[in-house]
């Protein structure tokens, strides 16, 4: 059963991409071929089309999160205490949230990653920040977290036809246990003085 990320009101467009993919499909094969459809169908090239080509991708991931029985899965969330932050994708746990952060191309916007991961880690300094894209730039931007060259960052995938990083991805994650976030109260004391 899929998300039906369709449900979010995300884009005209992506509610045609889901109805393309047959059932069964999962991970990187469920995420390719659904972006394949959608690169045939619509004109992606287009400067315009820079959000909704994004937005097709992070529903496509969040489909594969929720058929591996990822969740909850947060999409654009605001996390408490991290300001000025929009998350593609939570998963939150009390001390290991993981973040997911969804490119369709990189060039330098992989350091609007990092930058999210290192605002991420001030607050849960145990925190998994993830890059994925569908760029072979991708395979760069790991070679710097390989060499400590990045601090936020602690992974970026690429989704590539014959590779399973993102499959193994979905693995780890599947051993996590995430849960629905938790209401926080602004101010607690024993004693308020008036």
């Amino acid at each position: 059963m899929r998300s039906k990320a369709r449900n979010l009101g995300i884009t005209e467009a992506y509610e045609r991409v889901a109805d393309s993919i047959p059932e069964g499909l999962r991970g990187s094969s469920l995420v390719l071929q659904g972006y394949n459809w959608y690169q045939e169908n619509y004109d992606t090239s287009l400067s315009s089309a820079r959000k909704t080509n994004g937005d097709v991708l992070e529903c496509l991931i969040l489909d594969a999160l929720w058929v591996d029985g990822i969740r909850p899965a947060y999409h654009q969330a605001a996390v408490a205490n991290v300001p000025n932050v929009i998350f593609d994708i939570f998963l939150y746990h009390p001390v290991r949230p993981a973040s997911i952060s969804c490119k369709t191309s990189l060039r330098e916007r992989w350091k609007q990653a990092d930058l999210e991961g290192l605002a991420l880690k001030q607050v849960y300094r145990a925190a998994r920040s993830i890059l994925v894209t569908l760029s072979t730039e991708g395979h760069r931007v790991q070679k710097h977290i390989d060499d400590s060259n990045v601090l936020g960052l602690d992974q970026c995938i690429v989704i590539e036809e014959g590779q399973s990083a993102f499959d193994c991805l979905l693995a780890e994650l599947r051993s996590e246990r995430f849960i629905e976030s938790q209401k926080i109260l602004p101010v607690t004391a024993q004693n308020v003085m008036q």
